[in-house]
């Protein structure tokens, strides 16, 4: 009985230590989330700026490539006209954008057909060989895959 009066009283102590009320001040603006929001407007609703190269433009621009349009025409008759050719895109360390473009089973699973690589500023379009990992203009590759 002596421990329930010992640790009763712990107990006590501590709601009294951790209720260190100060009183009742007003928040001020830097504690409110409120103000966190206001300070960091959502990218969503933000345009990007006037000559931007946008996601939409770069899909596009490679479904219009002659074996890209093949491939979509491919996954499109296999699925049963349910799917096409998706598109997964990744900007990387020296600001260029990586396209995979493949076919999307299902959430675990991405085929991934043909890898490019966009310049955004100049939209330079380019291919990864896949064998030997070679990046190369849209063309060079057309012609390496004929021989």
């Amino acid at each position: 009985m002596k421990y329930f009066y010992f640790f009763a009283g712990l107990l006590a102590l501590q709601l009294i230590v951790s209720c260190n009320e100060t009183g009742n001040k007003p928040a001020t603006p830097a504690d409110t989330a409120a103000t966190l929001i206001r300070a960091h407007p959502d990218t969503i609703s933000t345009q990007p700026p006037a000559g931007a190269i946008t996601e939409k433009m770069i899909t596009d621009s490679l479904q219009k490539i002659p074996f890209v349009a093949e491939t979509q025409e491919y996954i499109d008759s296999f699925s049963r006209h349910k799917h096409g050719l998706a598109f997964l895109m990744d900007t990387a360390g020296d600001k260029r954008i990586r396209v995979r473009a493949g076919y999307n089973g299902n959430a675990a699973h991405f085929e991934t057909y043909y890898n490019f690589t966009v310049d955004p500023q100049t939209f330079d379009i380019k291919i990864t060989e896949p064998v030997s990992g070679d990046e190369m203009t849209i063309e060079e590759y057309q012609k390496a895959q004929k021989k």
